[in-house]
């Protein structure tokens, strides 16, 4: 199965006060690495909307074992399977400098027509491109990815027992070049759903390191959103509505303390 490597050093604007990786950065680095992916493969970054089709994010699941990286060189792996024509299932892990791997992640994408932004199957030719037609089957490392992270999404929890709310503006720059809020951004806004102006003590004293979330609905600029979190101990629950009560996202985090 074809992979791509991207190395980079993790820089400052992507750590935390503590320089311990920021979540919501690493989920997009690992997007940079999907596109540069793309892009090695001969497809350029508008290849879809000029056959009138658009890439739709899903869902992501991502495992963090370690984030102590600021100024060190993490590579980036990734690779793509894909599930009854329909959805695109991009795996990734990350290795440390020593070659150990210290996160894996997947993101899994749908495929919608842009005129009538309704759900379509994946263009075999599209699929072909990141099949490796000499050796399709997966490495042994690849497979046990693939068998270590559970594809099923989060689900809407009946009745949660909501324990923070908090509130959030739309800024100019959580908009992206989709004319809508970037998916790394609702991540940001379930963390800090769980501090106050007065209370940072719970983003102090812990981290993520399990991530489970899910798209619904995509906001677009203006306006605000709502969280509402769940915190059980190191386990945490969020949904996020719009100004019309609309569900955007739901969000599941593991914690662990802080080293």
């Amino acid at each position: 199965m074809k992979e791509y490597e991207k190395s980079t050093i993790v820089d400052f604007k992507e750590v935390d006060r503590f320089l311990y990786v920021k979540l919501d950065s690493l989920v997009q680095m690992l997007n940079t690495t999907s596109m540069y992916h793309t892009v090695s493969l001969g497809l350029a970054p508008n290849y879809m909307e000029e056959m009138g089709l658009v890439w739709v994010l899903y869902s992501w699941k991502l495992h963090l074992k370690e984030g102590d990286y600021y100024a060190r060189t993490l590579r980036f792996r990734t690779f793509a399977l894909f599930q009854k024509d329909i959805y695109s299932h991009r795996y990734f892990y990350v290795v440390d400098e020593n070659g150990k791997t210290v996160g894996y992640a997947l993101s899994v994408w749908i495929v919608i027509d842009g005129e009538k932004r309704k759900m379509v199957k994946i263009p075999q030719h599209v699929q072909n491109v990141y099949h490796d037609k000499i050796d399709p089957s997966l490495s042994p490392v690849q497979d046990e990815i693939v068998q270590e992270i559970d594809a099923k999404p989060v689900k809407k929890r009946r009745n949660p027992v909501y324990t923070h709310e908090k509130r959030f503006e739309i800024r100019f720059h959580d908009i992206d070049s989709n004319d809508h809020v970037n998916n790394t951004v609702y991540i940001g806004w379930a963390m800090e759903s769980l501090t106050t102006d007065q209370n940072e003590t719970y983003l102090l004293d812990f981290v993520p390191e399990d991530l489970s979330i899910v798209y619904k609905k995509e906001k677009r600029p203006g306006g605000n959103v709502l969280v509402k979190s769940m915190l059980e101990d190191r386990f945490s629950y969020h949904e996020i509505y719009d100004e019309e009560d609309n569900l955007l996202s739901i969000v599941e985090l593991k914690w662990k303390r802080r080293s």
